[in-house]
Parts: C-alpha cells; sequence; structure tokens
C-alpha cells in the first residue's frame, strides 16, 4: 500500500467516525435539550464529538484540543489491568 492510498484510507475512516459520532450526538443533544430538565444553553450535536467537523472548529490551541488521535495515545499508556472488570464478562487471559 502506498502512502496515499493509505492517507486516503485513513481519511475515510475519520469521516465515518465523525458520521457516526455526528449521529450518536444528535440523538444525545435532543434527549438532553427536549429534556425536564433542559440545559442553558442547548447543546449541539456537535459538542459530544471527539473527531470534530472541519468548519466546526473554534479558535483551540492545538494542545488543548483532544481529537480521536490524541485521545488513543492516552489510552495506550495505561497499565494493561487498568481497564474495569466487567461483571459476568470472562477476565483476558495476559501471555
Amino acid at each position: 500500500m502506498t502512502p496515499r492510498q493509505l492517507h486516503a484510507l485513513r481519511l475515510r475512516q475519520i469521516e465515518q467516525l465523525q458520521h457516526s459520532e455526528l449521529m450518536t450526538g444528535i440523538i444525545a443533544s435532543m434527549t438532553a435539550n427536549f429534556s425536564m430538565m433542559k440545559p442553558e444553553p442547548p447543546f449541539s450535536a456537535e459538542s459530544s464529538m471527539i473527531h470534530k467537523l472541519p468548519g466546526d472548529v473554534e479558535h483551540v490551541e492545538p494542545d488543548d484540543e483532544m481529537d480521536g488521535d490524541k485521545l488513543l495515545r492516552i489510552l495506550s499508556g495505561l497499565p494493561s489491568g487498568a481497564a474495569i472488570k466487567m461483571p459476568g464478562r470472562p477476565a483476558e487471559k495476559e501471555e
């Protein structure tokens, strides 16, 4: 696979993530905005997205911005036993 193909594949993956995060954000914001305890100001669908849409980014310093890649790097740095073990699920075997 060439670098250009890899880059195109990565862009497509990010677009798919943005789409699913936006759909989830729409459901979450509508649920919150039409609940009995409405937030003031109302939530937007984009406020719950990790991978922000291109025209949606406000003036944020690059170090302060949390994107999906930065989140994955942070999570990969956690020790292997840091995840909460769910009751009823078998524990993963360490090799």
